[in-house]
This record gives structure tokens, sequence and C-alpha cells, in this order.
């Protein structure tokens, strides 16, 4: 009898750590700009459209040396004002973590930039990692891409797209392989209970 409560116990203990660790596969890494990152040159304005953020999600942005990431209220936002900033950043390479629900807003630190639509407002839905919308284009995994427009940039590379757990490439190998590894965990557990404990 005790020993049917304890593989019950363990089995319900995978279910939820499998479960926490999909959601985790599903979360987002949006990379700001695409291509052509956090620049004066990038539409940040229509970026976000056809994109659904939620908590665990993260941004990216990756700038040369003339740009910095204010994090501000929505006031300074409007207003493109980065005196009085929640967070900044000017390391070239940055990244956000969308950890709860609510309106985000970031700005560059040269009030011209801000202004000339170097500014973005992201707005964080529900409660758990996003799902792309019925008949929105699915981000396709994409390789490393220099951007053309930068200099001085610190960060690797640029990817075009967000990367999500869709089971194709290596990031999508190493989430069948957890997710298989999540499932198979019960039952390995319980064969070596039943083997060792007579």
């Amino acid at each position: 009898m005790e020993k049917s409560s304890t593989m019950l116990f363990l089995l319900n203990l995978c279910i939820i750590f499998g479960t926490v660790v999909i959601r985790r596969c599903n979360a987002t890494t949006y990379f700001v700009g695409d291509s052509s990152g956090w620049d004066i040159s990038s539409d940040l304005e229509s970026w976000t459209s056809g994109k659904r953020f939620s908590p665990g999600d993260v941004l990216m942005f990756q700038y040369s040396s003339t740009h910095s990431v204010y994090e501000v209220d929505k006031n300074n936002y409007q207003n493109c004002n980065s005196t009085d900033a929640i967070r900044t950043f000017t390391n070239g390479n940055t990244t956000v973590s969308l950890s709860k629900p609510g309106d985000r807003f970031f700005v560059c630190g040269n009030r011209l930039h801000c202004f000339a639509g170097m500014r973005l407002r992201v707005n964080v839905e529900g409660n758990g990692p996003s799902q792309a919308p019925v008949g929105s284009p699915q981000a396709a995994p994409a390789g490393i891409l220099q951007p053309s427009s930068k200099q001085n940039n610190p960060a690797t590379g640029v990817a075009s797209s967000a990367t999500r757990f869709n089971g194709s490439g290596s990031s999508g190998s190493m989430g069948i392989f957890v997710y298989l590894m999540v499932l198979a965990f019960p039952f390995i557990w319980s064969y070596l209970l039943i083997n060792t404990f007579p």
C-alpha cells in the first residue's frame, strides 16, 4: 500500500515538473526590430503588430554605441523623456524579461532618436507563455544575421525573428528530448523502485 502511494506521489511530481518545463520551452525570445535591431532605421511601431507578448517572454535589444535603452513609464514614453527612467541599458546587447502582464515602455536615451521613432510599447498579456494567434504568421527559427546598419555593435548578431520551441532545429531537438525525458521519468522511476525495493 505504501509503495503505491509513493509511486502516485512521484507520478504527480513528475507531471507538475513536466508542465513547468514545457511551459518554459514555449517562452518566446523577440529580437527587437528583427534584423535591423534597435535602430533609428527600424519601424518599431509596426514591429509589434501581430505579436503577442506574455509573461516569460524575453526582449533582446541589440544596438550600436550611439543608442541606449531606457525603460520608462507611459508619460515619459509619450514625451520621449528619459530623465526619470525605471531602468537604463547602454551595453549594446540588452535582455529584458517580461515577467508580468501590463504595458512596458522603452525609449532611446537620445531624445531626437526617440522622437524619430526609437521607442517601443509592449503590451504583455495573460499569465503564461505566448501562443501565436490563429492565422498569424509563425516565426521560423532563423540563423544569426549580422545587421548591416550597425557599427560598434558588441552583439554577435541579430536573429531575424522570434525563437520558440517548435520541434525543429537544434533548440527544437533539445525541447523534444526534455519532453520525452519528462514523460519517461515516471516509468523509469517506477521500474527502479520496484526492482530496488522488493
